[in-house]
């Protein structure tokens, strides 16, 4: 991976309590030998700086490290957040070849749903469909960016260390992978529905 970006909008008392997790994935990226830069986003304003910021230096990977539920996301000094397709359009120039969600919900099928029908979207979301606790996240992160290390951002390397994560921290996690030739997201490990795109009237 060249580059790998991580915004962190974690909620004051994470912060306050060291949990936040932006700093532990910098952490894994380190130990691993790659480079990442780290953003705290306490607000709507440096959010979206930060996904821009990102996304102008046509990052690899973007790590958004946040609360979230199957709606969209909570900011820090916001709890609501912003839904999902607000999320989405903050990628207008450029979306990373995949966006690891840190965040509850973070592989929601809402958020397949909102990228499956904006014009710039990632190739591979990866995060949780449910709950779960920083721990899992930290857990499954390590095996993630490990695999990707080795392997490279492929869609093999991707159903290989999911598998992995899924067996060994929780079913839960999955990833969404665009498959161009039939304009929707597929899911692995499978047994969902499918996201097309769809023509939206303006």
């Amino acid at each position: 991976m060249r580059k790998v970006f991580i915004v962190d909008t974690n909620y004051p008392e994470d912060f306050y309590a060291d949990r936040a997790d932006g700093a532990i994935a910098q952490q894994i990226f380190k130990a691993l030998g790659i480079k990442a830069d780290l953003r705290l986003a306490l607000d709507r304003k440096h959010f979206d700086k930060a996904v821009h910021r990102a996304c102008r230096y046509r990052c690899d990977v973007l790590h958004v490290c946040c609360h979230g539920d199957k709606d969209g996301i909570g900011l820090c000094n916001d709890r609501k957040g912003f839904a999902w397709d607000h999320f989405v359009e903050l990628f207008e120039n450029h979306a990373p070849k995949a966006i690891v969600m840190s965040a509850c919900c973070g592989a929601s099928d809402d958020l397949a749903n909102a990228f499956a029908e904006a014009p710039l979207r990632p190739e591979i979301i990866i995060g949780s469909s449910d709950e779960r606790y920083p721990t899992d996240y930290v857990a499954a992160w390590g095996l993630l960016y490990r695999r990707f290390d080795r392997s490279g951002i492929t869609k093999q390397a991707a159903q290989r260390v999911l598998a992995d994560i899924c067996a060994t921290v929780n079913p839960s996690f999955r990833y969404l992978r665009w498959d161009e030739n039939a304009a929707r997201y597929r899911k692995f490990p499978g047994g969902g529905r499918n996201y097309e795109v769809t023509e939206v009237e303006k």
